[in-house]
């Protein structure tokens, strides 16, 4: 009969078991960022290049562009529910080497925590990435849509100490970056936001335009008088709200002549742009 030797200078613990337990590890900020991106980046460019194919043949107007464009979350959040619940992972999370699981159970996630965690990721965007950030002040590295879903994001395999630094550093350089760009979306006198008031104000200076030329076909002549084209538009309240929230009043000039006229007006974005329309 053969004996089982047990020899005192080896570990008694088996070899499978010694090697490092991921599952009790927290996934960092870091490489939980790059793998969002790299989900967004799965989702995003096959959707845009198909909104773009689709923009070219239709010739939408500007707030159906940004309706199309605002699609996209959709299917984002379509794809990260199905494959953040019931054991699966999403393609960036497998890159990255982690995996999102219920934080008191460490089971996988419901169909429904899935779902709020997804709707999450807009909330802790939203401000400008701080949910995000809140995993950098958690012991259990839980951001904003981590608390409001009940989940966690944990190691699903070991990494080195060399891979850990690299996904960390640049997934914090990637979450700064972002945050900035979004501050200067919001914020800033370039910004998405801003160049919409200037849009917005000339879309106006082309109202008091076609209120110009009604005005000559009723009375023969164009007028310099505001309020005299504001009643033409069949609602002055409105019209005069519509002109105080897009146009600066103090740079507002109507220049009229026999043959034409001339509008001339600040927008009320952070540069105070110029914007004219002449006739």
């Amino acid at each position: 009969m053969e004996e089982n030797r047990i020899n005192i200078m080896e570990d008694a613990v088996p070899q499978e078991q010694n090697t490092e337990n991921v599952e009790s590890e927290p996934a960092g900020v870091g490489e939980r960022f790059i793998a969002l991106l790299i989900d967004w980046a799965v989702i995003s460019i096959p959707y845009q290049l198909l909104a773009a194919m689709y923009i070219n043949k239709t010739l939408p107007s500007l707030e159906g562009i940004y309706g199309i464009l605002l699609g996209v979350n959709i299917p984002f959040i379509i794809y990260e529910t199905i494959f953040s619940c019931g054991g699966r992972s999403t393609l960036g999370k497998k890159l990255v080497g982690i995996r999102v699981e219920n934080a008191k159970t460490g089971q996988p996630l419901s169909l429904w925590r899935a779902f709020v965690r997804a709707v999450g990721y807009y909330i802790s965007a939203l401000l400008l990435m701080c949910g995000f950030l809140l995993a950098l002040i958690d012991n259990r590295k839980r951001a904003l849509h981590d608390y409001l879903a009940g989940s966690e994001v944990m190691q699903a395999r070991p990494k080195g100490w060399g891979e850990k630094m690299a996904l960390s550093v640049t997934g914090i350089l990637l979450i700064l970056g972002v945050a900035y760009y979004s501050y200067s979306q919001l914020f800033s006198g370039g910004s998405l936001a801003q160049k919409q008031l200037v849009t917005q104000a000339q879309e106006h200076l082309e109202n008091i335009a076609y209120l110009e030329r009604l005005h000559r076909a009723y009375f023969g002549y164009y007028t310099n008088d505001l309020l005299r084209l504001s009643l033409l538009s069949g609602d002055p309240v409105q019209f005069q709200r519509d002109t105080q929230r897009v146009l600066d009043n103090k740079d507002f000039r109507i220049g009229v002549n026999e043959q034409g006229f001339k509008i001339r007006a600040r927008a009320k974005d952070a540069n105070k742009t110029f914007v004219s329309y002449e006739d």
